[in-house]
């Protein structure tokens, strides 16, 4: 298709939403609603109501419901990496050390999955490569995409775990009709016409997201980012999680958190005893010490890392790429009696991320003059080139002691002198994770626990 001329951008946004503050009549205001089982399995629609207290543990997930095709298994790896990747990258450019950084590789990925599906040429190559696809055809890559979320999503229901995927573009110009079957039907986005002009438009799609995030993500785009605008993707991801072994609030103690710089800060250490899987640790010369802790069925966990020793947290990023995390993972042991001590957090991360996936090879992508999405628009008499304008993520995150739900996990116990440890008083990593496949949700890094 020949290319098509203008400066007119394409705007990419995702945003994304974690919390595991999960208890019963939601302080926040905010109520736990249960996902409604949306058949394509990208837009679980809750269902309103109040979550109650649950008497008895969910059922225990320990197997996987099917095995994973070639297609969806790459796929996965693939966003494992890209999301590590961008990681390490967002951590090294901070300009302030003690920042906290807080991504989604899932909505990442299948946003520019989406985009993707516009491309053409030299574009097409550059994002495939920086996303680790360029070993799939794009309706390979599609059918995963779909596939997977569909897994996630119906994967643990005492989870809450919900996608959604919408679009919006500009009056006069048309989506190619291939351009539009493809996302609603691998990504079950709807493409709204719309004027970008109009004084409510920022405030309809704010909506939106609010919508989809139970209110957590408000003001994403503003009326001034609309310039020049012809279209707008926005993937949203919901998770909301009760631990599988709920902290004891009367447990949590204020402690003093070292920073980075040295520099400390009084935090509450939420803490308790429970059987876990540990990895690491100096009798097993490692300079780390992680932990799993799991959600609801067991299904989902948040992975805790934290650096011993003389190790830093700057250290385990730079050398995280997708072999290590497997290795951290393959590192966990069976079961063991095991003290967590975790600090309480709350954290908001907004990052426009055009400079980091321009250095991960996709400059041509936001070059108006090589940018090449002719695959996107129907519109080549108009003379426009549409380039990607901006991308933006931004995520919340609530972690707290609160959780109903109890569940007993199997594994082989392993000897040790003592009880292990994991006391989270100083930088460290984190991520949610699906534990059956290996997909990761989230990831992220806590310098300061008080944002």
């Amino acid at each position: 298709m020949g290319r098509l001329r203008s400066v007119a951008p394409v705007l990419l946004v995702f945003a994304t939403l974690f919390l595991a503050d999960a208890n019963s009549g939601d302080p926040t205001g905010f109520l736990a609603n249960a996902a409604s089982g949306d058949p394509t399995g990208f837009l679980a629609d809750a269902a309103s109501g109040d979550r109650t207290v649950s008497q008895s543990p969910p059922p225990e997930i320990t197997a996987l419901p099917r095995s994973l095709t070639p297609a969806e298994t790459e796929a996965l790896r693939a966003g494992n990496d890209f999301g590590l990747n961008l990681l390490r990258r967002l951590y090294a450019e901070r300009e302030d050390e003690r920042a906290n950084v807080f991504i989604s590789p899932l909505s990442v990925s299948m946003s520019l999955g989406m985009l993707l599906n516009g491309a053409g040429g030299e574009t097409f190559n550059a994002m495939g490569n920086a996303l680790g696809l360029n070993g799939l055809m794009v309706a390979e890559a599609n059918e995963a995409y779909k596939a997977l979320t569909d897994l996630l999503v119906h994967l643990d229901p005492s989870v809450e775990f919900r996608v959604a995927n919408n679009s919006w573009l500009e009056e006069g110009f048309q989506i190619r009709r291939d351009y539009r079957s493809r996302l609603e039907e691998a990504f079950d986005a709807q493409i709204e016409n719309v004027r970008f002009e109009e004084p409510d438009m920022a405030g309809a799609i704010n909506g939106w997201v609010g919508e989809t995030t139970e209110g957590r993500i408000r003001d994403l785009v503003t009326p001034e980012e609309f310039a020049g605008l012809v279209a707008l993707l926005v993937n949203t991801v919901y998770f909301k999680g009760e631990w599988t072994d709920p902290f004891d609030p009367a447990q949590t103690a204020t402690v003093e958190f070292r920073r980075a710089d040295g520099s400390t800060v009084v935090v509450p250490l939420m803490g308790q005893a429970l059987d876990a899987r540990v990895g690491g640790g100096e009798d097993y010369g490692e300079d780390f010490v992680a932990v799993d802790l799991p959600y609801g069925g067991g299904a989902f966990s948040m992975m805790v890392v934290v650096p011993t020793g003389d190790a830093t947290l700057a250290e385990l990023v730079q050398g995280m790429d997708g072999a290590r995390w497997q290795e951290l993972v393959d590192a966990l042991r069976g079961e063991a009696r095991t003290e967590v001590r975790l600090p309480r957090f709350e954290l908001t991360y907004e990052k426009v991320l055009n400079d980091v996936l321009k250095a991960m090879g996709m400059e041509v992508a936001f070059d108006a003059s090589r940018a090449d999405f002719g695959w996107m628009l129907g519109n080549a008499g108009l003379g426009v080139t549409p380039h990607i304008g901006w991308v933006k993520q931004k995520s919340f995150i609530k972690v707290d002691e609160e959780g109903t739900e109890t569940a007993a996990a199997t594994g082989t116990a392993f000897a040790t002198s003592g009880n292990p440890v994991l006391q989270a008083d100083r930088p460290f990593l984190f991520a949610i994770r699906e534990r059956l496949y290996g997909t990761i949700l989230f990831v992220g890094t806590v310098t300061d626990p008080t944002g």
